[in-house]
């Protein structure tokens, strides 16, 4: 019976489930995105951004959007990968994620040159302004400590950025000035949530002592939402990129966990070894009642 149970695990049941469910809402959704049925409600999200204070954290934000790229990725991904072997798993594990990872990554390629979306100038001035473009002004030993997480010395931006994301942010738009951009679906979001989800899923089954498990859960779910989401808080992806990048991310994400989940070792399942034929409990279960 314990086999049975462990044979219809959530990882083995309703995981692929959800893994096909994200793959027809990606499928869906990229299908809204390419008619054009999202486009007005997408800059009036972009409009709302621009509302937002323009502060020096946006350039950590900026500096640190970096370690989404794909290669600083793929070696958290055999990080990964590496940990998964520490961890007992089978060896074919490692190859698996690192075939997700380079789908996801070919599927955004893809994307990006055939999924055009318009954006009006003047959002598209505005959005300009939420990435920190005064960094450049600053000296490379400024930068590596703003790199750090040293949002303080971030230089301020000038009034004229300010006024033109309120600007944007405030007035009509149209698209008779529209600039195209290519940014379907958001890389950073694909991978992110890829490599956080995977991470909640270790930490969720292999620590032990349930503070340390929460915390290394809840950092990894963080890091899963929070690196593609930080990419359209400065401006550098639309609405629509983040939560296409979302859809495929968890898809692949359930997908690896699926295949980690049926490539443990049997030591880690808990499966008991065979009793000998001479056992007391063996003869005690195959007595005649």
């Amino acid at each position: 019976m314990l086999t049975r149970i462990r044979r219809f695990s959530p990882a083995s049941g309703w995981l692929p489930l959800i893994s096909l469910v994200a793959l027809a809402l990606f499928i869906v959704y990229t299908i809204l995105v390419a008619s054009g049925a999202l486009l007005y409600p997408t800059m009036y999200q972009e409009q709302w951004l621009l509302q937002r204070p323009l502060t020096g954290f946006d350039c950590v934000l900026r500096q640190w959007g970096n370690i989404g790229d794909p290669l600083p990725t793929l070696l958290l991904v055999l990080a990964l990968g590496g940990l998964c072997l520490v961890l007992r798993y089978r060896p074919r594990v490692l190859l698996y994620l690192c075939l997700l990872f380079l789908l996801g990554v070919a599927a955004e390629w893809l994307g990006k040159q055939y999924f055009a979306q318009p954006v009006p100038g003047k959002i598209y001035v505005g959005l300009t302004s939420l990435s920190c473009p005064q960094i450049w002004k600053i000296s490379h030993a400024t930068r590596l400590k703003i790199d750090l997480g040293m949002w303080w010395l971030a230089p301020p931006i000038s009034h004229g950025r300010a006024l033109n994301a309120w600007y944007s942010a405030t007035t009509p738009f149209s698209f008779a000035d529209a600039q195209t951009v290519y940014g379907y679906p958001s890389g950073h979001a694909i991978r992110w949530c890829f490599i956080g989800l995977v991470a909640c899923w270790l930490a969720w089954r292999q620590v032990k002592w349930w503070p340390v498990r929460l915390f290394s859960m809840a950092l990894a779910l963080f890091v899963a939402f929070g690196g593609g989401f930080a990419e359209f808080f400065i401006g550098y992806h639309l609405i629509t990129d983040l939560i296409g990048g979302y859809l495929l991310g968890i898809c692949l994400a359930c997908l690896a966990i699926t295949l980690l989940s049926r490539n443990e070792r049997r030591s880690r399942q808990g499966r008991s070894l065979p009793l000998p034929a001479s056992s007391p409990a063996l003869q005690e279960s195959v007595a005649p009642v």
